[in-house]
């Protein structure tokens, strides 16, 4: 991205959070040879949600050398797919290699965001009330750091240990104990498999069967290692090789579902070779079409429901008592420790930020029919803001790496043309969003997300405004540079000296 030497060198930007977002667009400010930028972290390290979930088994779903910013390939991941700590690292090292530290301010959790549109600034208050100024603000926070908490009866009247998984308790020993867990989302099916062997007995509440297909994992062997460090181009092919064969998923996700019967087939057929037990075969069977929900990869998640010690329960729960819970057939199953496997808010992840924008608008109440953004980064109502992975940039198929890296794109040129062309706000204009947004919710019409299951992509409404409905090339395409012309453009009154009128 070429640098122009015209730039504004009082012009600010905010962003919020470390996580690959945050840390991304650090990066490209400072190779736009943009420095005059902090970032804001709630806790005292970088990493996000990679910080955050430390549960046993935590892993990721895309394989690692997609998993990675394109500009700063990793020869050394151990393997296909890297566990938690190692992402974490992967960003600590992107924020020590590009001297990020400097501009990250630790232990400063944002709790309200203000826009005075006389001044054409954000003002970003924390929780301890402090301030900070900026013409620009890029909340970085991810959907995917709000724990959703179910609320069924009695369930404050349990006196056992109770934890969500994103915050895992490490100190409680699981040895020996009766374990109620509930949820069989992403999160689950991969604790699930490290606990059953502590517990005494696990009970896992299923509402509803998962498609886990086998995960093509292993480690990378030393010759790989080689390869890659040595033959960069090597590593990039495969990374290319695991872009293109995810990307084609979209295929079956959105025009042709019944390429999707073929993962079915190889999903049923999994299952059917470890689970023996006609009964747990029924209730791990899957009734809505793959890739309506999220699709789960395990190497051991069937292995571990088929132990003795397990009990797969699809009754549904009634309520918790002090020492127990009691489900719909009418069992009371005595227990010491409840772990949340439940994910967060995602659809309406919204509600939980108090921004407000131009005439006091609050975000909260900005939206009349769910979440909905420019290229899930410009809000009408919200000049001189840029989210990232906002609404309608999720995926069901690849890496959202690159997803944040297009995104990253389209703000840093944003930012680049506001300071080269004195610009004192930028607004999306509402009815370009407005157009956008049926536009995305024309193409999900008769897609596999729209086949009829509830899952996480779907808000209250119904309405899909979390999926990317298409091919992640024609993102990367529509983002690579910012127009103007979509936007309510304000360039800066400058004043005449004194001197120039007489």
């Amino acid at each position: 991205m070429a640098v122009k030497n015209n730039l504004k060198k009082d012009f600010s930007i905010l962003i919020t959070g470390t996580g690959f977002s945050g840390i991304c667009v650090g990066i490209q400010l400072k190779k736009a040879g943009i420095h005059n930028f902090k970032i804001l972290e709630k806790a005292n390290d970088v990493g996000g949600t990679w910080r955050d979930n430390t549960y046993p088994g935590a892993a990721c779903d895309v394989k690692s050398n997609l998993y990675s910013f394109s500009f700063e390939p990793n020869p050394n991941w151990s393997r296909e797919f890297s566990a938690q700590k190692e992402i974490l690292d992967y960003i600590r090292h992107c924020v020590k290699k590009y001297d990020l530290e400097k501009h990250i301010v630790f232990n400063w959790e944002v709790a309200t965001s203000i826009f005075h549109e006389d001044k054409a600034m954000w003002e970003v208050i924390n929780t301890r009330k402090e301030k900070l100024f900026a013409n620009v603000i890029v909340p970085g926070n991810g959907p995917l750091h709000i724990p959703s908490l179910p609320d069924i009866d009695g369930i404050r009247d349990f006196k056992g240990e109770v934890f969500h998984s994103a915050k895992w308790n490490h100190d409680y020993d699981l040895d020996g104990k009766n374990v109620c867990v509930i949820g069989t989302g992403a999160s689950a099916i991969q604790f699930v498999p490290e606990i059953q062997p502590k517990a005494k007995n696990l009970y896992l509440m299923q509402r509803t069967a998962p498609w886990v297909l086998p995960k093509p994992d292993g480690e990378f062997t030393s010759l790989q290692h080689t390869l890659f460090e040595k033959i960069p181009f090597v590593q990039k092919l495969n990374r290319d090789f695991i872009y293109y064969f995810n990307e084609a998923q979209v295929v079956g996700f959105m025009y042709e579902d019944r390429i999707l019967k073929l993962g079915e087939a190889i999903g049923t057929r999994y299952m059917k070779k470890i689970i023996k037990d006609p009964t747990l075969r029924k209730k791990l069977t899957p009734t809505y079409r793959l890739g309506c929900k999220r699709v789960l990869m395990s190497n051991n998640y069937y292995q571990s429901l088929a132990k003795p010690n397990v009990d797969v329960v699809t009754d549904g729960i009634v309520k918790f008592t002090k020492d127990a819970v009691i489900t719909g057939d009418g069992k009371q199953r005595k227990i010491d420790a409840l772990i949340l496997g439940t994910g967060f808010h995602v659809a309406d992840s919204f509600l939980f930020y108090d921004v407000h924008g131009r005439d006091d608008v609050q975000m909260k109440n900005a939206f009349k029919d769910g979440p909905q953004a420019y290229y899930g980064s410009a809000i009408h109502g919200f000049p001189n803001m840029f989210m990232m992975l906002g609404p309608n940039t999720g995926l069901g198929h690849n890496s959202m790496v690159y997803m944040i890296e297009s995104q990253t794109n389209y703000v840093v040129d944003a930012i680049q043309k506001m300071m080269a062309n004195n610009i004192r706000t930028v607004e999306v204009k509402e009815e370009v969003q407005e157009k956008f947004n049926e536009e995305i919710q024309r193409k999900l019409i008769n897609t596999i997300w729209d086949s009829g299951c509830k899952s996480w992509y779907l808000s209250a409404n119904g309405k899909n405004h979390t999926v990317w409905p298409g091919f992640t090339t024609e993102f990367r395409k529509r983002t690579k540079t910012f127009n103007m012309n979509d936007y309510i453009v304000e360039k800066e009154i400058v004043k005449k000296r004194e001197a120039e009128l007489v």
